[in-house]
Parts: C-alpha cells; sequence; structure tokens
C-alpha cells in the first residue's frame, strides 16, 4: 500500500469569487453578495463549486485565482495565479 506525506504534496492555492453588478460595482463579501443575490439566480453553484475546486490545483500557494460572474452578460471569466492586487474588469 503506498502513503503520501504531507511534506511531498503540493499545498493548494486560493481561490475566491467576485460578483460584478449590471452597475460594475464589484461585489466580494459574503454580507454584500447576500444582498443581492437574487440578482445571480442564473449561476449553477455546482459549476460554480466544481470551478473552484479545479482552480486551487492549478493556482500557485503565493498566488490566487478568481471567478468572476457578471450579472450583465450572465458571464463568468476565470482568472489564474494573479496578485493579490488583481481587480477584475467593471464590465465585460
Amino acid at each position: 500500500m503506498q502513503t503520501f506525506h504531507n511534506d511531498t504534496l503540493s499545498p493548494l492555492g486560493t481561490v475566491r469569487t467576485i460578483h460584478i453588478l449590471n452597475t460594475g460595482e464589484i461585489i466580494s463579501s459574503l454580507a454584500e453578495y447576500e444582498k443581492v443575490e437574487e440578482r445571480f439566480s442564473w449561476v449553477n453553484k455546482r459549476d460554480i463549486l466544481s470551478k473552484l475546486l479545479h482552480l486551487r490545483n492549478l493556482t500557485d500557494h503565493h498566488k490566487f485565482s478568481v471567478v468572476v460572474i457578471y450579472e450583465d452578460g450572465q458571464l463568468i471569466r476565470e482568472h489564474i495565479n494573479v496578485d493579490e492586487n488583481f481587480k477584475p474588469l467593471s464590465f465585460c
């Protein structure tokens, strides 16, 4: 039986979600999102979770990745291995 040790596994990266309203306002906290959640009812949460888990494996431990969900056009964009000060475009 093969065993794995924690020191041989690479750390998983951090992945965040950001929602952008039609107005261009960036929603990045849970409290803000809860106020506008119904505007994103078209988003398949299972698909987003799948994207988050996939991106964790692709993201370096000293960087992070972002799933940006745009209300306008109902678009979803992924940004991999961005710096801490990364801000997505407010409009697609």
